[in-house]
């Protein structure tokens, strides 16, 4: 029946509604374009983020290999890995000794910072990944009796508490790049003996939130990486 014409239709006008379906394609247009403008604003943030990532990323590591005070960091931990070890650190006898501590804790701390920043999606993992795999990796093994045992903390009662948030971001990136990392918990090595109980860092910690979440036989499992 043709809504316009019919003079029956019009005759009951007042009692018939005609409902007319549009057919025009064209009414979609401006929908699909605002679509498609936001998918295209969502791409170009996501590939700015990116972008920023990669060069913060690239800013670190030429930073880290031209900053004099990184090179002396570097070259203390290295001369103490291919050497003597880091053992005697944990309770240093002299000036020099406490020094060398500083620096390992210092380089280990840089290790640190950089886990934390790709994992919380601030670094480009790829880049560096590319960059300093190797070195990463095989500084982690070495450090890694230095960390176990700087992960153990003596209550003022004289129990042990293993306090697994050290280095645990450095520990969860390097297990994840290879099956060859060590993974350190409270059951890969018990508290000091005795008389290997002081130096620095050996004072208890401030108990956190975290530390009451996690039980002594659930560490050294990974964080959940954000992004």
């Amino acid at each position: 029946m043709d809504c316009v014409d019919s003079a029956q239709v019009a005759n009951l006008a007042s009692h018939v509604v005609c409902i007319v379906q549009p057919t025009d394609w064209r009414i979609y247009i401006t929908p699909a374009l605002v679509a498609l403008s936001i998918f295209i604003a969502i791409l170009a943030i996501l590939n700015t983020r990116a972008v920023a990532r990669q060069k913060a990323t690239l800013d670190l590591i030429e930073k880290t290999e031209s900053t004099e005070h990184y090179r002396k960091l570097n070259d203390a931990f290295s001369e103490l890995r291919r050497g003597a070890g880091f053992g005697h650190l944990h309770d240093p006898a002299d000036d020099d000794t406490k020094v060398a501590r500083q620096a390992v804790a210092d380089y280990l701390n840089h290790y640190e910072l950089v886990s934390i920043g790709i994992l919380e999606n601030i670094l480009d993992q790829k880049i560096y990944r590319a960059w300093m795999e190797g070195p990463f990796v095989r500084d982690w093994n070495a450090a890694a009796d230095f960390v176990q045992r700087e992960r153990w903390k003596q209550r003022d009662d004289g129990s042990w508490a293993y306090y697994h948030k050290h280095f645990e971001h450095y520990q969860t990136l390097s297990t994840r790049w290879s099956g060859d990392a060590r993974r350190l918990n409270s059951k890969t090595g018990g508290p000091p003996a005795p008389q290997e109980a002081g130096g620095p860092g050996a004072e208890p910690l401030p108990t956190s939130s975290a530390d009451q979440r996690v039980e002594a036989d659930d560490v050294g499992q990974e964080p959940e990486a954000k992004g």
